[in-house]
């Protein structure tokens, strides 16, 4: 509840909003219902979606700054270009640092949705430390339920 309020109070953009609420919700799942999982190791969940914020922001910068193209808000074909391209990037990024955190693809196609705004990066990561912070606080009293 508090992510999603936030996530209203800071982007407004609901699209982008529901992208990153899902991968801030996925990412709880992951920490809580497999707290043992590779996954679900800070290295992972941190890093996995610090990652994904660094290859979604060179594609928005890339978008717009090289190409002066503005597609936030635009569902054209070019939008899912550039939403695969971070997607793509992103994972390919998380498999060479040994970040890989699956919800973290939805970070990246939330970042090319709202556009690049340090304010919703800055709150996404602050929203991940804070469950990897419960997480740690917690683990020992978690199960694994997959």
């Amino acid at each position: 509840m508090l992510a999603l309020w936030a996530a209203d109070l800071i982007t407004g953009d609901s699209v982008a909003r529901a992208v990153l609420v899902a991968a801030i919700a996925s990412t709880a799942f992951i920490l809580f219902i497999g707290p043992r999982s590779v996954t679900a190791n800070p290295r992972h969940s941190i890093g996995g979606h610090a990652v994904a914020v660094a290859a979604a922001s060179l594609v928005d910068f890339f978008a717009e700054y090289v190409t002066g193209t503005q597609f936030t808000g635009d569902f054209s074909l070019l939008f899912g270009f550039y939403a695969a391209l971070a997607v793509g990037l992103a994972m390919l990024l998380m498999a060479l640092t040994d970040t890989e955190h699956a919800p973290a693809a939805g970070t990246a196609l939330a970042i090319v949705a709202h556009g690049l705004d340090w304010e919703l990066a800055v709150f996404l990561m602050t929203m991940v430390l804070l469950l990897a912070g419960v997480h740690a606080l917690l683990k020992d009293r978690l199960h694994d339920f997959f």
